[in-house]
């Protein structure tokens, strides 16, 4: 993945929750990722791998691919 893919996600993150008033404990409440891989994604360290990404668009209300940017 390049870096550039990476900070989409994780701005698209931060705007998803932003949006629906959520902090990243709710969304590890709702999707059960452990609280630091949500910090990893928020900071852009890392992406998440298909299944975390699924439950993470589900509990967001969002597309998968529109995460990806």
């Amino acid at each position: 993945m390049t870096k550039t893919r990476i900070a989409e996600l994780k701005d698209r993150l931060k705007e998803a929750l932003d949006s629906r008033q959520m902090r990243a404990v709710d969304l590890t409440e709702k999707t059960g990722v452990p609280k630091s891989a949500v910090s990893f994604y928020l900071a852009g360290k890392s992406q998440p791998k298909a299944d975390r990404l699924y439950l993470i668009a589900r509990a967001l209300d969002v597309s998968e691919t529109w995460l990806l940017g």
